[in-house]
């Protein structure tokens, strides 16, 4: 099989790892293989920030709970009693003082898009896609944490991360070495609404 498709089918998220912190030179070239992905008219927007302080990564993760759940409340205000469970269950998760929604991982990249990205959401999404298979192919885990978009709401994160307001965090990627194999993942079979020759 093509090394590239092996690695493709074979990447999983991972929430497990080693406290062994990628090198310097592994992430510079993990966030390389990220600038590499396509983007809307070549604008290159993306701009990246790295987290391998675990105090910090600790402090971003109960400020992004917070901030999680505070739109959980407001979304529940709206929604009806029988479509209430789901949101719910996960206020309960997030309110876990002892759940981090980092998994404990060595290491956090934040790719961001600055405003001259005309296609932001694609741009970083292309890129953190490269970035966790560029990462599996030497051996380091990843997974994407949607439940960090909040902190881009955090003047406090901000300031202190040096990303500028009027960027747009995308991704935010934990990487570090799985402490064991994920488990092999099922995928259905693509479903090909229509081949037109």
């Amino acid at each position: 099989m093509i090394e590239v498709l092996k690695n493709i089918y074979e990447r999983r998220s991972v929430r497990s790892f080693k406290e062994q912190v990628p090198s310097d030179e592994e992430l510079k070239e993990i966030i390389k293989a990220g600038t590499f992905a396509p983007n809307g008219t070549n604008a290159q927007g993306l701009r990246f920030v790295v987290i391998s302080d675990a105090a910090l990564l600790k402090k971003y993760s109960n400020v992004a709970k917070a901030l999680f759940v505070d739109m959980i409340k407001k979304q529940l205000e709206k929604l009806p009693a029988d479509k209430a469970e789901g949101p719910k269950r996960m206020m309960q998760t997030l309110s876990n003082p002892d759940f981090n929604i980092f998994y404990d991982a060595p290491t956090l990249i934040l790719v961001l898009a600055n405003p001259s990205c005309l296609t932001p959401m694609e741009d970083g999404a292309a890129a953190a896609e490269n970035m966790m298979l560029a990462a599996w192919s030497v051996g380091i885990g990843s997974c994407w944490i949607g439940f960090a978009n909040p902190l881009q709401h955090s003047a406090e994160f901000l300031n202190e991360t040096g990303i500028p307001s009027d960027h747009r965090l995308i991704a935010p990627i934990i990487l570090g070495y799985p402490k064991k194999a994920p488990p092999k993942g099922k995928r259905n079979e693509p479903e090909i609404l229509k081949w037109i020759r």
